[in-house]
C-alpha cells in the first residue's frame, strides 16, 4: 500500500477540570483486538506537545483503539476507524482522577518518554518541589538545582549553563526572547509556576529550530486561562505580593490569564531583622488563548523590571526591563494536510548603571520577528521546516572618563531558516537530522548541522543512549566585566564583520535508565568548543568597556541525576562536574602578563556541584528541603592602586585623577566553597469547598553559613550572600 493511501490521525488532548491542553500525555494506537486490562499490542505512540496536539501519519487505514493517558487523569479509550486517505481528528477529554497517582512510565520501548541528550523537560509541579519564599515554585530557583547551572551568587539575575555566559543562552517564550527574565534577587525570574504550563531546557545540543544561541535554550511553555470556570487568587509575604485572575471568555473555547507579582523586601527588611535589602522588582504576564477542535491561539505579553544594589556598599545603582508581546497561532484541520504555525511580535530590553558620581551607562535592544514553521513530507520522511524575519536595533550610551565608545545605535536585518526530519531504523535507532542557516545582511549566512540520535537496546523498554552533536553561530554579542560581580550591566552589539561571528561546536553522550516506575537515572557527558567569544578588554578602570579582545573557550564535564517519585515522597541527587578554559592572545585581552597566548578559567568555572532535593506530602502538609554545596569560582586579586590624569583634559596640579585598580594574575584565585539548606512547611485550609488557603512557612540558608558572593575590587571588602532568612507567606485561591 502506497503512502498516499494510508491515513493520518491528529488527536488533540484537553484536561477535563479546566479545558486546557494537556502536555506530554501518552497517545497510543493499539491493535483492535485490544481489551482494557489485556498488554498493550501497540501500532503507533507518542506524546503530545505543549499544545496537547501529537500527529501520526502513515497509518495503514483499518480499526484501531485509541489510548490516551495522563498522571492524575482517568485513561482514555475508544475504538476508532480510519480509512484510506483520511485525515482525521479527535479531541480527547481526559477527566480528573486525583487518586490516580502512580508515575508515568515508558508504554513504546521508550519512545514515549525519552532521556534525550541534553534536555530536561520540566512541570509546573517540578517548580513547586523548590523551598523558596513567596506562594509557589519559581523557575530561576529550579534551574539553580540542576548540574551546570552557576549562578555567580543569589543576586544579579546571570546564569551560566555549561560553561556558556548569559548572552550565549536563549531564553523564549512563544518564540519571543526575553533577553534577562531572571530578577535581581536569584530567587525569582519571570516565570512563576502558576503561570507555567512546561518548560524544555536543553543545556546543550538543540535542533536547528533554535538558532541565534551558541549555549543553552529554555523555551517556556506558559499556560492558558481556565475554560471553564473563573478563579483567581493572591499572596502576601514579607518578600512577595502576587494576584492572579483567568477564566473564559466563551466556555471551552476563549479563556484569559492575567499574573502579577510585586517585591516586597525591601520595605519590609526591618519587620523580619535581617540587613537592608535594597532590590525591588516586579512582572506582569497576560495570556488570551483561542481552541477549537482544528485551531490554536495564544497572544501574550510580558513586562518585567528591576532595580536595585547588588552591593550596598558601592551605592552603584542597577536597573533593566524586558517587554514583550506576541501572538502563536496553530492549524490543523482536517483540509489541511499538514498543520503549520505562525508566530510575531515584539521583545524589548534596556538596562543601565548608575554610579555614585551621577553618571549613567544605558544600553538597549528591541526586536520585531515573525515567524513560519511547516510540515511536509519527502520521500516518506516527515520533513519540519520553517523561516522568519528578525527586525533588530541595538543602542547604547555609555559615560566615563576613560570610555572609548560615548554611543552608538545600530539596525540589522536577519532572516533564518531550517529544516528537520525524523529518521527511525527498526526498533532501535532513532535519527533527527537538521539543518539551519541565518544571516545578518552584509555577512555569508552561516551553516549550521545537527544532529540529534536515539538509542534503544533490542528488548528494552527502560534504558535508553542519546547523542547530540551540532555547529551553533550567534550574531549578537552581549559584553559586560566579568571581574566585577557587584555590576551586571550589559551592551549588546551585532557582531562586526571583520571579527567573525561567534560559533560552538556540542557533543552530548547521555544514558537514562528507568529502573522502577518511581526511579530513574540519568548520566551525561558533553563538550562544548567556543569560538569568537566576546570578552570585555581588561582594564585598570572600574567601568564597562565596549571595546573586545576575542577568546576561544573550551568546556567539558559529566552530570549524574537520580530520582525518586513515588507519592507521597519525592527525592532527588544530581551532582556535576565541569572545566571551563578560555583561551586568548594577551595582546587582545589587554592582560598585563608576559605569554603571548593567555589561558584561564573565567568566573563562571565551577568544578563541582551537588544538589539534593527532597519533598514529602502527607494530607493537607507538605514539606520540602534543598541543600547545595558547590566550589569555588575563580577570582583576579588586587595588586594595588593608583591614580591616572587624563592629559591634557585633566589639571595634574588642581585634579588628583581616577582611581585605577592594579590587579594581579586574571582570575588566578578561587573563591571557598558554598554551602545551603532551605526548608519549607506548608499547610492547606479548604473553604466553603473550593477555597482555599495556604500557608507556609521556611527558611533560606537554615544554619546561617557565611558564603561568599564575591570579593569587591574597588572596596576591597568580602560581600556575602543571604544570611539566615526566615519567611512565611499567605495564599489564597478562589473558583
Amino acid at each position: 500500500m502506497s503512502a498516499q493511501d494510508n491515513a493520518t490521525l491528529r488527536v488533540l488532548v484537553v484536561s477535563g477540570e479546566d479545558g486546557t491542553p494537556v502536555a506530554g500525555a501518552n497517545v497510543l494506537l493499539l491493535n483492535e483486538e485490544y481489551q482494557e486490562g489485556d498488554s498493550l499490542d501497540i501500532s503507533h505512540a507518542g506524546a503530545t506537545d505543549k499544545d496537547g496536539f501529537h500527529e501520526f501519519r502513515n497509518v495503514i487505514p483499518k480499526e484501531y483503539v485509541l489510548r490516551v493517558s495522563f498522571i492524575g487523569h482517568e485513561n482514555y479509550t475508544r475504538r476508532i476507524s480510519l480509512e484510506s486517505g483520511e485525515i482525521k481528528i479527535e479531541q480527547v477529554t481526559l477527566p480528573v482522577n486525583v487518586q490516580q497517582l502512580e508515575e508515568l512510565v515508558v508504554e513504546a520501548q521508550g519512545k514515549v518518554i525519552t532521556g534525550e541528550a541534553g534536555l530536561r523537560r520540566v512541570s509546573s509541579v517540578d517548580l513547586g518541589r523548590i523551598p523558596m519564599p513567596g506562594s509557589g515554585g519559581d523557575l530561576a530557583s529550579y534551574m539553580q538545582t540542576l548540574p551546570g547551572v552557576v549562578s555567580t551568587g543569589d543576586r544579579g539575575g546571570d546564569l551560566y549553563i555549561r560553561g556558556g555566559t548569559p548572552t550565549q543562552n536563549k531564553v523564549l517564550v512563544d518564540n519571543m526572547t526575553l533577553f534577562k527574565p531572571f530578577h535581581i534577587s536569584n530567587l525569582f525570574s519571570a516565570f512563576p509556576q502558576e503561570a507555567v504550563q512546561n518548560i524544555d531546557i536543553y543545556a546543550g545540543g538543540f535542533g536547528a529550530e533554535y538558532l541565534g544561541a551558541t549555549s543553552a535554550i529554555v523555551d517556556v511553555s506558559l499556560r492558558p486561562g481556565n475554560m471553564k470556570n473563573f478563579s483567581g487568587g493572591g499572596s502576601l509575604s514579607p518578600h512577595l505580593v502576587s494576584l492572579q485572575m483567568e477564566g473564559p471568555l466563551t466556555e471551552n473555547r476563549e479563556s484569559f490569564l492575567i499574573m502579577g507579582r510585586k517585591s516586597t523586601i525591601q520595605k519590609y527588611s526591618d519587620l523580619i531583622d535581617i540587613e537592608e535589602v535594597p532590590i525591588d522588582f516586579y512582572d506582569i504576564v497576560a495570556r488570551y488563548s483561542y481552541q477549537s477542535s482544528n485551531f490554536y491561539c495564544n497572544i501574550t505579553g510580558m513586562r518585567t523590571f528591576d532595580e536595585g544594589e547588588i552591593n550596598p556598599g558601592r551605592d552603584i545603582n542597577l536597573s533593566w526591563s524586558n517587554t514583550a508581546l506576541g501572538a502563536r497561532c496553530r492549524g490543523f484541520d482536517e483540509t489541511y494536510n499538514h498543520p503549520f504555525e505562525v508566530t510575531a511580535g515584539y521583545s524589548g530590553f534596556s538596562n543601565s548603571e548608575a554610579s555614585p558620581d551621577g553618571e549613567e551607562r544605558s544600553a538597549g535592544i528591541k526586536q520585531f520577528f515573525i515567524r513560519i514553521d511547516n510540515k511536509e513530507e519527502l520521500f516518506g520522511l516527515p520533513i519540519d521546516y520553517g523561516f522568519g524575519l528578525n527586525l533588530r536595533s541595538v543602542t547604547a550610551e555609555l559615560a566615563g572618563v576613560f570610555t572609548n565608545y560615548e554611543s552608538f545605535s545600530n539596525l540589522s536585518l536577519i532572516p533564518h531558516t531550517y529544516f528537520s526530519t525524523i529518521i527511525d531504523s527498526g526498533e532501535n535507532f532513532t535519527f533527527q537530522p537538521s539543518f539551519g542557516s541565518q544571516v545578518a545582511l552584509g555577512s555569508p549566512p552561516t551553516l549550521e548541522p545537527r544532529l540529534r540520535v536515539t538509542y534503544t537496546p533490542a528488548g528494552s523498554e527502560s534504558s535508553e543512549f542519546s547523542l547530540a552533536a551540532g555547529r551553533y553561530s550567534q550574531e549578537l554579542n552581549g559584553i559586560n566585566d566579568q571581574r566585577d560581580a557587584g555590576t551586571v550591566f550589559t551592551v549588546y552589539r551585532p557582531v562586526e564583520l571583520e571579527d567573525g561571528i561567534q560559533t560552538a561546536l556540542h557533543g552530548i553522550l547521555g544514558y537514562k535508565q528507568i529502573i522502577s516506575s518511581s526511579l530513574s537515572t540519568n548520566i551525561e557527558g558533553y563538550v562544548k568548543r567556543h569560538r569568537g567569544i566576546p570578552v570585555a578588554k581588561w582594564t585598570p578602570e572600574a567601568q564597562i568597556n565596549i571595546e573586545t579582545g576575542y577568546a576561544n573557550g573550551l568546556t567539558y564535564g559529566f552530570d549524574v541525576r537520580v530520582e525518586y517519585n513515588n507519592h507521597p515522597l519525592y527525592l532527588y541527587l544530581g551532582y556535576g562536574w565541569s572545566k571551563v578554559e578560555y583561551k586568548a592572545a594577551s595582546e587582545d585581552l589587554g592582560a598585563w602578563i608576559e605569554e603571548p597566548i593567555f589561558e584561564y578559567s573565567p568566573a563562571h568555572d565551577q568544578r563541582h556541584k551537588i544538589n539534593t532535593i527532597a519533598s514529602y506530602r502527607i494530607g493537607k502538609y507538605k514539606a520540602s528541603a534543598s541543600w547545595e554545596m558547590s566550589s569555588g569560582r575563580p577570582y583576579t586579586q588586587v595588586y594595588g592602586f593608583d591614580l591616572a590624569v587624563n592629559v591634557p583634559s585633566q589639571e595634574p596640579l588642581q585634579e588628583p585623577g581616577t582611581a585605577r585598580t592594579l590587579y594581579d594574575r586574571p582570575y588566578g584565585e578561587r573563591l571557598p566553597y558554598v554551602h545551603r539548606l532551605d526548608f519549607s512547611l506548608e499547610r492547606s485550609f479548604t473553604f466553603a469547598s473550593s477555597n482555599t488557603l495556604n500557608v507556609k512557612l521556611g527558611c533560606i540558608n537554615t544554619y546561617d553559613r557565611d558564603n561568599i558572593f564575591y570579593y569587591d575590587l574597588n572596596s576591597l571588602e568580602r560581600v556575602n550572600q543571604t544570611p539566615l532568612l526566615p519567611y512565611f507567606s499567605l495564599k489564597t485561591t478562589f473558583k
